[in-house]
């Protein structure tokens, strides 16, 4: 059992390649991925599995399930709430995939790279980077968590830029229960990481507040540069291009801009923010 053990807390590659196929083909059959969605996440899971360790496949699998499973939390309300708001259904694709596990994958190759005969790079310390790729994950977890959790709200969300009332699942809307959500899926990541990584208080609030900002900037985004459209036959705003098979008319934001996009600037900046805390701020005195 300890050979087990430890053979997959540091998985050969080809463990890692079984491992990860596997666990995308679960996750296709339970219906969480799209095929293309599955393939990705099989890639993702093997890079990250196989050049990591355990260390850092638990904060990814706990982004994936804890978010899987909220969006099944209340699902028929959810629909009917707001189900021809959202750009996408239920289901991962291969964008949404790589738009929420995209940087915490580089962060994990700067890793790899950085522990073997390379040079170093002089901004980043090992330590750091390893609190860059849960910055990383507690972005996309504070902004799944507040939507799939903001859309139980039931008083209705608020754009941000205006404060004006909005339909749940609206890009760019917040609620004070969405907002709950938010805070609670960014700590859940470092906190999770605790008994792995060992983080000390700094680095906990460093990756929290980091997660939660870039939920924020996730939000800002999707309320003024994200492409929304409008059905003109019955004024709904929506991020969808299509629906039931006709065009619908751009209204705002930049065209091409879409959800997943919104989601990989957001943890692009949710890094950004930790490591301006972390060589800055916390770094020099410890």
């Amino acid at each position: 059992m300890d050979a087990l053990a430890r053979q997959l807390a540091n998985p050969s590659l080809p463990l890692a390649l079984v491992v990860a196929i596997l666990f995308a083909g679960l996750a296709y059959t339970l219906k969480w991925l799209s095929r293309s969605g599955a393939v990705s996440t099989a890639v993702m899971g093997f890079v990250i599995y196989g050049l990591g360790n355990a260390k850092f496949t638990v904060p990814l699998l706990a982004f994936f399930l804890s978010s899987s499973l909220l969006s099944k939390w209340g699902k028929q309300r959810k629909l009917l709430l707001s189900g021809r708001h959202d750009e996408k259904g239920e289901q991962r694709d291969a964008g949404q995939v790589w738009a929420n596990g995209g940087v915490a994958l580089i962060c994990v190759l700067v890793f790899y790279f950085t522990t073997h005969p390379v040079p170093r790079l002089p901004l980043l310390t090992l330590r750091t980077v390893l609190m860059l790729y849960l910055a990383a994950l507690a972005t996309v977890n504070a902004d799944t968590w507040a939507t799939e959790i903001g859309k139980l709200a039931r008083k209705p969300p608020r754009l941000l830029t205006t404060l004006r009332p909005v339909h749940p699942g609206v890009s760019g809307a917040i609620s004070e229960l969405g907002t709950l959500g938010a805070v609670l899926g960014a700590l859940f990541i470092p906190l999770l990481a605790v008994p792995f990584w060992h983080l000390n208080a700094a680095e906990l609030l460093v990756v929290t507040w980091a997660g939660f900002v870039g939920c924020m900037m996730d939000s800002l985004l999707g309320a003024t540069l994200q492409a929304h459209y409008r059905d003109v036959k019955t004024g709904e705003l929506t991020e969808k291009t299509r629906l039931v098979g006709r065009e619908l008319k751009h209204v705002r934001g930049l065209l091409g801009f879409n959800n997943d996009l919104v989601n990989l600037v957001a943890s692009l900046f949710g890094v950004l923010m930790a490591w301006i805390l972390l060589r800055y701020g916390i770094y020099r005195y410890y």
